[in-house]
């Protein structure tokens, strides 16, 4: 699978999750969005989402993954405006999970590792 394919992907995965526990899903129409997805909870309130699919690294033998802040545009590496987005939703492949990271986790890191056995909670346990 490529890039592309696995963004795909880990967006799908994603939304599903979401749909499930009843959140309405949007995805923005412009590429150069600064957000993946915009998500609606019941309430009206709004979260703003970078999508992640990641795999754990090959060579690794914990089933730990890794988020970095930044993302690739034109095949360079470009850092996220933490002050567009609420979080990132996160698709963990081999263990076919979805987290969400709220951005005050990163807050001062460029790179957090994602434990799948640790509840990081649901978006409406962001404040």
């Amino acid at each position: 699978m490529n890039v592309n394919e696995k963004g795909v992907r880990g967006l799908i995965k994603v939304i599903d999750d979401l749909q499930e526990k009843g959140y309405y899903t949007f995805i923005p129409f412009d590429d150069h969005s600064p957000v993946d997805l915009v998500v609606v909870d019941r309430t009206g309130k709004v979260y703003r989402l970078q999508i992640k699919y990641r795999e754990r690294a090959i060579n690794k033998v914990s089933e730990k993954y890794e988020l970095l802040a930044s993302s690739v545009v034109c095949g360079k590496k470009v850092p996220i405006n933490r002050d567009l987005i609420d979080g990132w939703g996160i698709y963990l492949a081999n263990c076919k999970k979805v987290v969400y990271i709220h951005k005050g986790l990163m807050e001062g890191k460029t790179l957090h590792t994602i434990d799948p056995n640790i509840d990081y909670g649901d978006l409406k346990d962001w404040k």
